[in-house]
């Protein structure tokens, strides 16, 4: 169980507090309008009604005891770095906060975000690419390049091993396990032979996967 603290409950920061809720996590949420911070009470370990602008505000929080702080409010840039940065200031151990626009995420790294979420720009990109490769049915971004896919094996691959089609080679990207009904396991044989009942979990560039199923050598 990991403690976290979410700061601004719009759209995103409340499915983002009832996913973190699903998985048993320690969560304080905080907001200035009393109505949602009610809401979302009976599901969160603490749920605190105030302007996280104001650094006596978060001071009172202990920002420093949490694992993870969740600034999400990017519908202002001013406000988002102002807490971002304050929450540093404190002693916050990781920062993570949304954005919604490209040039905000520099503004956001440079001033003590250590990372950023932009849902908007990453549903996009998972988009595209389940409507554009029809092998592909999930894809979970790691960052800006870098992702895992799961696909169909293309039918060029099928009764062929992992050594043979030699995917690491000509495609540079790693098939590091496969999935057969709902179950994954390990990758670890190059003779492991592709077969039609099972997906293959696929880690790597996007390009260099895009051009791999298009291809489909």
């Amino acid at each position: 169980m990991r403690s976290l603290l979410v700061i601004g409950l719009g759209r995103f920061g409340r499915h983002l507090t009832m996913s973190l809720a699903e998985m048993k996590n320690d969560i304080m949420v905080v907001d200035k309008d009393e109505k949602i911070v009610n809401k979302l009470a009976p599901y969160v370990s603490s749920a605190q009604i105030g302007d996280c602008t104001d650094e006596v505000v978060l001071r009172d929080l202990g920002v420093a005891n949490f694992d993870i702080c969740f600034v999400c409010i990017s519908d202002d840039l001013e406000t988002s770095l102002v807490i971002t940065s304050t929450l540093k200031e404190l002693g916050a151990k990781k920062v993570v906060t949304k954005v919604n626009r490209d040039l905000h995420v520099k503004f956001l790294l440079q001033n003590g975000a250590d990372d950023v979420i932009y849902p908007e720009r990453d549903m996009a990109h998972r988009t595209a690419l389940k409507y554009s490769v029809k092998e592909a049915f999930d894809y979970v971004e790691l960052n800006e390049h870098y992702g895992i896919f799961e696909i169909a094996p293309p039918k060029s691959w099928l009764g062929h091993t992992l050594k043979e089609i030699d995917v690491r080679r000509k495609y540079h990207v790693n098939i590091i396990a496969y999935k057969s009904a709902d179950k994954i396991s390990a990758l670890d044989r190059e003779m492991y032979t592709f077969n039609l009942d099972e997906h293959l979990i696929v880690a790597g560039d996007r390009k260099n996967f895009v051009n791999m199923v298009k291809q489909k050598l």
